[in-house]
């Protein structure tokens, strides 16, 4: 059997780009076929302007080898189909696969074709709908015979007699408005000549014919190669679409289209497997499930990346997993950043690298990624070690003004395009808390050396997009330039300082695969208290002899504006929860941010002011081990799949 080739594709969604104008959405009533394709043609994957019509049996050509239809045990007719019986287990499970994204409005799982041939398929769905054409109904996989061999329930028994519907190579789109039906000849009037019953214009055949796909419309039994054929009746199955080619040229036609189409955005995905291969969309935006690989050159001996993760231009609620390449599927357990409908939010994250500086990012939901490189976890080079400080506040433009280096101090809020500086030592690296409050537009922060910041630099580390306070974890590198934050929208900027780096004393770092330790969402060991109230603490059990942790902070389901804070118990019991802040969420939001946060025991506990479900994801642990340290980087995007 031949090897079967499958071509990724992703289905665009409406309103994801701009209808083609001019195109004639007469009904093609009085259809006639274009010459039909060379072997050639086919092979090259350039089948406009030409008709794919090789008959062949699919069994001979590389589609597999389906069970005899009706022979043997484990049959079930249903209605129409055998669809579903144990005896096509294997088969259905090798060769049939389902819409994994909504293809030309139709709903995901829905449209069921061949695996190799699913490409070309939903390619000439997406396409139509993208231009304008309304997909009401289709459907394709069905093990059934042609009605031509005795009934479809097969009693011949025999595999030829199979309809292509059942190898998944034919589909039916809008049989209300394309009935099949017989055509006579009417006084004279050869049947090839009498208008056909049809919605279809003729670009939509055309498109189809651009995929490989043959239209029933034009007849069987030869149908009509010209509108003079003499024919005195003629079956048009104007609702069928199919293809007659190989899996290779199923290929090379959907590749050819896919790479010429200037509406289409191609990008390397990693699938399920673990292999990487292109997918190409008329929608930009990656769609859910996706994951896109990000390559890093780390320097040697880094194992891990410190990175700011951005998720922007979302379509519904969902979240990011930071996860290695392998071989996954299904529900991600840990998530290092969730988002709501059209936001754009950003959360430090500590994700390891494989030995090629490779990592993966999963989302649930349409969404764009951004990454930015803040730093590398390694044992090479110069490491810093973390010496974690009472949060200090260095900066609040509500209270003490923005003032531009060299420029006088101005009123609060930080106008737009300013830099404002933070008071620091210089020579020192150090983590801090960024915080944005009072935004006026949408926009982003920048916090780090003053060198570094500013419009011409491509990273952010806190994106806002109105009112309500955010915050996130950000690395300042050291350096003599001064610290600076810098915001593209008018906003007041808090800048707390969390801990500091340094070659002497202080934690290394210890890295393991993310895991969940406590989701307040659910029933289990670790908490069953349902929503915590507003001002309660709930202390969390990490299962570790490590004195601190990075944890990521979700919060959810929030019942009013206020502010997550996470730390030592004992400091949280004794009133610390009022003072600082951790994540900030405003009434119904979803919000992740990073903590390093101290352990007593291999305990922590967070405070919420507002009544809020907390969900806790530890990325790594701080050790006294010195093994692993903290090389910080000049910020640099990796990753933004709104470019590619």
């Amino acid at each position: 059997m031949a090897a079967i080739t499958a071509v990724s594709i992703v289905a665009a969604t409406a309103g994801d780009g701009p209808v083609v104008a001019a195109l004639d959405n007469t009904p093609w009533t009085v259809p006639v076929p274009p010459p039909r394709c060379t072997k050639q043609q086919a092979d090259s994957g350039d089948v406009g302007g030409c008709s794919l019509a090789f008959y062949e049996d699919p069994a001979t050509t590389g589609w597999g080898v389906p069970p005899a239809p009706g022979v043997g045990t484990g049959w079930v007719w249903s209605w129409s189909r055998y669809n579903g019986s144990p005896a096509l287990a294997t088969w259905e499970a090798t060769y049939i696969a389902r819409n994994a994204q909504v293809v030309g409005g139709l709903r995901a799982g829905t449209l069921q074709t061949h695996v190799a041939a699913q490409a070309l398929f939903e390619g000439f769905l997406d396409e139509i709908t993208f231009n304008g054409y309304r997909v009401r109904d289709a459907s394709g996989y069905s093990f059934r015979c042609t009605a031509g061999s005795g009934g479809w329930n097969c009693p011949s028994g025999d595999p030829d007699d199979l309809s292509n519907h059942a190898w998944g190579l034919a589909i039916d789109m809008n049989s209300g408005t394309n009935p099949i039906r017989s055509y006579s000849s009417i006084g004279g009037v050869t049947a090839c000549q009498t208008p056909i019953q049809t919605d279809f214009p003729q670009w939509v055949i055309q498109t189809a014919e651009r995929w490989g796909l043959y239209w029933g419309g034009y007849g069987w039994n030869a149908g009509c190669l010209t509108a003079t054929t003499q024919r005195t009746s003629v079956e048009r199955d104007a609702p069928h679409f199919e293809f007659r080619g190989t899996p290779v040229q199923a290929a090379a036609i959907a590749a050819f289209n896919l790479h010429n189409d200037p509406n289409a955005v191609c990008r390397q995905i990693v699938t399920d497997a673990g292999q990487t291969v292109e997918s190409c969309s008329r929608n930009a935006r990656p769609e859910a499930g996706m994951r896109l690989p990000v390559d890093l050159d780390p320097p040697a001996g880094a194992v891990a990346a410190l990175i700011n993760l951005t998720a922007t231009d979302a379509t519904a609620h969902g979240y990011l997993t930071l996860e290695d390449c392998g071989p996954r599927s299904g529900e991600r357990a840990t998530s290092a950043l969730s988002y709501a409908p059209g936001d754009s939010v950003a959360a430090m994250a500590i994700v390891p690298l494989s030995s090629d500086g490779r990592f993966c990012v999963y989302r649930r939901s349409p969404v764009h990624s951004i990454v930015d490189v803040a730093g590398y976890i390694g044992s090479d080079g110069q490491p810093l070690w973390y010496e974690p400080v009472v949060p200090t506040r260095l900066t609040d433009t509500r209270l003490d003004g923005a003032c531009a280096p060299g420029a006088t101090c101005m009123p609060p809020p930080l106008p737009p395009g300013t830099e404002h500086s933070v008071p620091t030592e210089t020579g020192q690296a150090r983590i801090v808390n960024l915080t944005a409050v009072d935004a006026n537009a949408p926009g982003y922060l920048q916090v780090g050396r003053c060198a570094d910041v500013g419009g011409d630099s491509t990273f952010s580390n806190l994106n806002v997009s109105g009112r309500p306070a955010r915050a996130n974890l950000a690395l300042i590198p050291a350096g003599d330039s001064g610290t600076c934050a810098f915001s593209l929208s008018s906003a007041n900027v808090i800048v707390d300082e969390l801990g500091r780096l340094s070659s002497g004393g202080g934690l290394g770092w210890k890295l393991m695969a993310a895991r969940r330790v406590i989701d307040t969402r659910q029933c289990g060991s670790t908490w069953c208290g349902g929503r915590p109230a507003s001002g309660q603490i709930v202390r969390i059990d990490l299962a570790t002899t490590s004195p601190a942790a990075a944890v990521a902070i979700t919060v959810t389901d929030t019942s009013g504006p206020g502010y997550v804070t996470v730390g030592r118990c004992a400091d949280l019991e004794n009133g610390g929860g009022a003072r600082t802040s951790n994540v900030n969420y405003s009434a119904g939001t979803t919000v992740t941010g990073l903590a390093i946060v101290g352990l007593d025991a291999g305990q922590m506990c967070a405070f919420t002011l507002a009544s809020a479900h907390v969900v806790v994801d530890v990325q790594a642990e701080l050790v006294a081990d010195h093994q692993l340290g903290l090389l910080p980087a000049t910020p640099a995007r990796a990753h933004d799949s709104r470019l590619n």
